[in-house]
């Protein structure tokens, strides 16, 4: 990880509170889906976790989508190009995308998730599509409270097939999917109940799942345990750093409060 500073590109609205942002860092990095960056936010004393949604390489060029839910976000949200931030990034541990065992590394791949949950998957699909050429297939199934906070549909679209819900439960549409298909590995990001239903639906089915958990952090680099969760062990639990361990983890093992 590297902490520098980032330039930006540009800054647009993709949806209702939505904005998705272009930043140049002055050093490359190499980030993976499921990862996140840390900014430093003017005005703010913590910083502000956002989900990598993309990385062009040759420019340098990270891609965040950012949710305005306070005052932090919305500065993000109304910052033009030109004006620079000091950004901690990549932070945490990926969705797995190479898998030891044969049948997950080149069976097919289901991606689930609601609201901004969409935005680590994004970037997700787009590397699966590249590096799984002999995938069966790559599926999307993704939610929103209402239509005008959908993004990134038209996106998913060109990796694969998309189930769209909106104002509804997006494990609907799932459970309909797998009475005629079933997918080697499953990942997701999303509210908690989402996944905690998700969670079920894999147990009931003996489906292999990764989830990337969406928690308040402090620190970012694992030091405040702020962004603790439990996960199960062999004999009882254990509590995990979201932001340090995670955010994605095995979702079998994840117990829900």
């Amino acid at each position: 990880m590297k902490d520098q500073v980032a330039t930006v590109v540009s800054t647009h609205f993709i949806a209702k509170e939505t904005a998705e942002m272009e930043l140049e860092l002055a050093e490359g990095i190499d980030p993976l889906p499921g990862q996140f960056a840390h900014i430093a936010v003017r005005g703010a004393f913590l910083r502000r976790p956002i989900s990598i949604a993309g990385y062009d390489t040759e420019g340098r060029r990270l891609r965040l989508i950012v949710q305005r839910v306070g005052r932090g976000t919305q500065t993000l949200t109304e910052m033009q190009p030109g004006e620079t931030i000091q950004i901690l990034a990549p932070l945490g541990n990926p969705f797995p995308l190479e898998m030891p065992d044969e049948a997950l590394s080149e069976g097919s791949a289901w991606l689930v998730g609601g609201g901004i949950g969409v935005a680590p998957l994004l970037y997700l699909a787009e590397l699966l599509a590249k590096r799984r050429e002999r995938s069966r297939g790559l599926a999307s199934f993704v939610g929103f409270r209402d239509e005008s906070l959908a993004f990134g549909v038209n996106e998913l679209e060109r990796y694969g097939a998309i189930e769209l819900t909106i104002g509804g439960f997006v494990t609907d549409p799932l459970l309909k999917a797998l009475e005629r298909d079933r997918p080697s590995v499953i990942y997701a990001c999303g509210p908690t109940a989402l996944l905690r239903r998700l969670q079920e639906i894999c147990r009931e089915r003996g489906l292999r799942a990764f989830a990337s958990l969406e928690e308040h952090m402090g620190c970012g680099i694992g030091a405040c345990l702020v962004c603790s969760c439990k996960l199960r062990t062999q004999s009882d639990y254990e509590y995990k750093r979201v932001c340090y361990d995670g955010p994605v983890f095995d979702l079998s093992e994840v117990l829900f409060e």
